[in-house]
């Protein structure tokens, strides 16, 4: 089975329109999603729909910022909970913190199995790694959070950060995602329009933190 990873969208639906037409073109049986929807970018509820909306088969998990979505944590959640309405929230809040990928031998958490706020990046110590991924059980871990695109072996599994879709931080603008067809893993990069993203951005007077958001998108850096 051929299946697309999507991490980090972050209602940026510019970066996860541009990323679903090369998903089709890729000939892609499905989304594998791995958390943050709707937080910080423009258009929260058109990206919600639009995974939802999937011909394919969608498997989706919760990301911190979306259980920040679901219990009102800061400015930015309500203001996001406010586009996306209650069903909407609700959808992301019920959403399970993880998910077995057997067809792929593999896991799907937000960021480490047991805790969606925690940072393993490409430079995290073998064994604190190891440490975080002790349980997993199986040969591959993905994982986002952190928005940095990469693949490490950690002891016996493999893990892989497919960066993410709407904010990458890694000075490389173009949204980064990743396919795995049975256990075998590709990362890719797509370009969009960041410019049409930064203008949608720009006429939201009410984002609690649009000046932030803009910044990120221009700079791909945190």
């Amino acid at each position: 089975m051929r299946d697309a990873v999507l991490f980090d969208v972050h209602g940026n639906i510019d970066a996860l329109d541009a990323v679903l037409a090369d998903v089709t073109a890729a000939g892609c049986d499905g989304l594998l999603l791995g958390g943050d929807y709707a937080y910080m970018g423009p258009a929260p509820d058109d990206c919600v729909d639009r995974l939802r909306e999937h011909p394919g088969r969608v498997v989706a998990i919760r990301g911190n910022t979306d259980r920040m979505i679901a219990n009102g944590d800061d400015a930015i959640a309500e203001w996001a909970a406010d586009r996306l309405g209650d069903e909407r929230v609700s959808w992301l809040g019920g959403l399970q913190a993880a998910r077995v990928l057997p067809e792929h031998d593999a896991v799907i958490v937000h960021a480490v199995p047991g805790d969606d706020e925690w940072r393993l990046t490409p430079d995290t110590p073998d064994e604190l790694a190891e440490a975080r991924t002790a349980g997993v059980g199986h040969a591959t871990m993905l994982c986002g959070h952190v928005h940095l695109q990469y693949s490490r072996k950690v002891g016996a599994v493999e893990v892989v950060n497919p960066g993410s879709v709407g904010f990458p931080f890694d000075g490389d603008q173009r949204a980064a995602w990743a396919i795995i067809d049975d256990g075998q893993l590709e990362l890719r990069r797509t370009a969009y329009d960041v410019e049409r993203a930064l203008a949608r951005l720009a006429g939201l007077a009410s984002h609690p933190e649009r000046a932030l958001a803009e910044r990120r998108l221009r700079s791909a850096r945190s």
